[in-house]
């Protein structure tokens, strides 16, 4: 075990794996009511958490319960299996996320984090790779994310790296929408009749495009009307706008 799981991982085993359970959502309720009662019966104020030796008797009653054929038995077995996997497959303080296909900045998680994502979405949907590292297969199963142990230097270099891009994605959008207020009818988000010019960042790129919402015909104004035109006029001054570009989604964007 590294020293980064060893100073996040305060608590035995036992202790962490009863947290991840309490923590946990069930299809059916009323198990978290009982585990809480399993807890209760075991810890003497309800303030406080179970120590290492309380929460093992929890567990051995949950088992119990699970093992006898009590309502609900069977999905808190593959609660406390799912637990279990993740317990034993993290193995590192901090780990580094990327999606593949990749899309966007990678991101960093603590073990802890990493710890409930693999619980709950269960050991189908979680594969050991090379090097410590975890792959999260998403539901859809087009995509799934990856999750490569990093020291804890590296994990807080990567999160200043995700902080700058993000306040730079700030800016870029409030001097986009700065630029293009006064001048057209913005999208109004909160209305679906609304129509107007959307503006968006993604991956270092701003993007204005047309939101015609329910309104179809309104696409009109966008290239007849003359306000793809206007835009692209207007960003021109503070961007490098690309009005006819292969790696635009539709011909109602515009990619500066």
């Amino acid at each position: 075990m590294s020293e980064d799981s060893a100073a996040v991982r305060t608590n035995s085993p036992k202790q962490l794996a009863l947290r991840l359970l309490r923590r946990r959502s069930f299809r059916a309720g009323y198990l978290a009511q009982v585990i809480d009662l399993a807890v209760r019966e075991v810890v003497r104020s309800q303030f406080d958490e179970p120590d290492e030796r309380e929460a093992t008797r929890v567990q051995q009653r949950l088992t119990r319960y699970a093992a006898n054929g009590q309502p609900g038995a069977t999905e808190l077995a593959r609660a406390m299996l799912d637990v279990k996997h993740a317990i034993d497959l993290v193995r590192h303080g901090h780990y580094r996320a990327t999606t593949v296909p990749e899309s966007g900045p990678a991101t960093t998680v603590s073990a802890e984090q990493l710890l409930e994502l693999i619980t709950g979405a269960g050991r189908d949907r979680v594969l050991a790779a090379q090097g410590g590292a975890l792959v999260l297969l998403a539901e859809d199963e087009e995509t799934s994310t990856v999750y490569r142990p990093v020291s804890a230097a590296e994990a807080n270099a990567l999160r200043q790296a995700a902080r700058s891009a993000k306040e730079e994605a700030i800016r870029l959008y409030e001097s986009a929408v700065e630029t293009l207020r006064p001048h057209v009818r913005m999208a109004d988000w909160s209305k679906n009749d609304g129509y107007g010019v959307a503006v968006d960042v993604v991956n270092g790129e701003v993007w204005v495009q047309w939101w015609p919402a329910s309104l179809p015909e309104s696409q009109e104004m966008w290239e007849r009307g003359g306000i793809r035109a206007l835009c692209a006029a207007l960003l021109s001054a503070r961007f490098t706008v690309s009005e006819r570009n292969g790696r635009a989604p539709h011909p109602l964007m515009l990619r500066i």
